[in-house]
């Protein structure tokens, strides 16, 4: 009896899992879009990444799974380019990188280029 309601149990989460799998599989989306955006930015030549923070949103959007993304980062000394045209390629680039994982995400980016304090 009881290893019949435990088998029972056991098949009902995992048809309940592949019922709803995107909602258990955000964390793991998440971590794989994370992983896509530090190589995205160790591979460009004008930044050093800081920090990035994936997550998805509680937003009701309809027909959108919304992934946060806030990347922080800091130009290296060598970059000529300016933080808005820094911010403006590497929001580029990495939308661009997540939209060909085909994750099924939405990704909105906020890069933010950090700034060395001047010395006086």
């Amino acid at each position: 009896m009881a290893l019949t309601f435990t088998v029972a149990v056991i098949a009902s989460l995992l048809a309940w899992q592949f019922t709803s799998s995107p909602n258990l599989q955000r964390s793991t989306l998440a971590q794989r879009a994370n992983a896509q955006i530090e190589e995205v930015v160790s591979q460009s030549p004008l930044v050093n990444l800081v920090e990035a923070n994936v997550r998805f949103t509680r937003a009701d959007i309809k027909g959108q799974n919304t992934l946060l993304c806030v990347v922080y980062v800091q130009p290296r000394e060598d970059a000529i380019a300016s933080s808005e045209e820094i911010r403006s390629r590497l929001t580029q680039a990495i939308q661009t990188r997540l939209l060909q994982q085909n994750l099924n995400i939405t990704p909105l980016i906020d890069v933010s280029v950090l700034e060395l304090p001047t010395s006086n």
